[in-house]
């Protein structure tokens, strides 16, 4: 094994790292401050984790990746021999960096966000509950308006919440949900996002933060949805024909899934046209967001799960296809959002890169992007009759 001189920090991890795993190689990288290892196990799923907590101890952390490797022979000299081992696996171990000192805010920032989506979104609701259709069942817009912000900002909420809740279960540091505000009149909320403050020790993890989030905001969706359709308004398609040439009513491509809850709650009548209520509409918005958030692309909650399904490279080339899928679902402003961010941002990877998903998982992985489909509007070119 070829060793190079350590400091007195990196000298403790070497007995740290080779009480778990059989050591083939160890180099330091004095420039970028870590140290590797390249290690002759091949199977790291369960001893990996305890090193983890072990590195911890002495403020440091591990990761594990599956890659190319070159061993230097006689480091100390200048004229070193490479050697190249092309599917090694190497566990590099760095010094954790120290926090930043946070500036303490009077009311912190999240709450700021929260109150100024809740404030559009409130906003949104009383226009859209002023007319004729929106008080068919709920006379009082003031009312209507303040159920249509339960309801949207509920889906977003419990959305979060399901992310949040699986950080917690795995002991991941990450920030309040940042509430983002959208256009009222348009779109009164771009949903919220979380900040992670520490890795993702493993796939299994990641997908399972991912997935929570969607499943949970999707769940409260479908049942917002079967209310907002039963107090939704039908007309004739005559008089929704009339109401067109005003410009007083535009259509909505619809999701499968609200499709079927329009079917339950019997508002799919021939020759009629449902217009829909703010509730309807607030859920219109958390099947769109559902089918966005599982694309599986970049740092979408989909690209998590796709980072852990596929790995690093087949990662980057799906959020390509990613992309396009929301060009046809007509997402182009996130599809270009998406685009832009991807060159600059990299993904985030687990510190156990090595280690495969689950089956269970794998699995799941396919029933998610069956659940994007069912949740993404289709042109009515597509299905004339929805």
């Amino acid at each position: 094994m070829a060793t190079t001189f350590l400091n007195r920090d990196y000298s403790r991890v070497i007995p740290i790292v080779s009480s778990f795993f059989t050591l083939k190689d160890t180099q330091l990288n004095v420039r970028e401050d870590y140290i590797e290892f390249l290690v002759a196990d091949a199977d790291i799923k369960d001893k990996f984790p305890i090193l983890l907590k072990e590195l911890s101890k002495i403020g440091m952390v591990a990761t594990a990746r599956r890659q190319k490797y070159f061993s230097r022979l006689m480091p100390a000299l200048s004229s070193a021999i490479r050697l190249q081992i092309a599917d090694g696996i190497v566990i590099a171990v760095i010094k954790v960096p120290k926090q930043k000192i946070r500036v303490k805010r009077k009311l912190p920032l999240h709450l700021i966000f929260f109150a100024i989506a809740v404030t559009f979104v409130f906003y949104d609701g009383f226009m859209r509950s002023s007319s004729i259709f929106a008080k068919t069942y709920v006379s009082d817009p003031v009312l209507l308006a303040g159920a249509y912000t339960i309801s949207l900002m509920g889906i977003l909420g419990i959305h979060e919440l399901g992310h949040m809740i699986a950080l917690k279960h795995y002991n991941i540091k990450a920030s309040w949900p940042y509430f983002i505000p959208g256009v009222p009149g348009l779109i009164p909320t771009f949903g919220a996002l979380i900040t992670q403050q520490s890795h993702m020790p493993n796939k299994n993890v990641m997908f399972d933060v991912g997935i929570a989030g969607p499943i949970a905001g999707l769940i409260i969706t479908i049942i917002v949805s079967i209310y907002g359709s039963s107090i939704s308004t039908l007309i004739p398609i005559e008089e929704y024909q009339n109401l067109s040439e005003e410009n007083r009513l535009f259509s909505f491509n619809t999701c499968l899934l609200m499709i079927a809850t329009l079917h339950m709650t019997d508002k799919v009548v021939e020759n009629m046209v449902l217009v829909m209520s703010p509730l309807l509409f607030a859920a219109w918005i958390g099947f769109a967001l559902t089918s966005i958030n599982l694309v599986p692309a970049w740092q979408l909650d989909g690209g998590h799960l796709a980072r852990a399904m596929f790995g690093e490279r087949w990662h980057r080339i799906i959020t390509y296809a990613g992309i396009g899928a929301l060009f046809l679902m007509g997402f182009w402003p996130m599809a270009i959002l998406v685009l832009i961010l991807s060159q600059r941002m990299p993904s985030n990877a687990p510190l156990d890169d090595v280690t495969s998903l689950s089956q269970r998982r794998k699995m799941l992985f396919f029933i998610t992007l069956g659940i994007a489909i069912v949740t993404a509007p289709i042109p009515s070119s597509i299905l004339p009759w929805a």
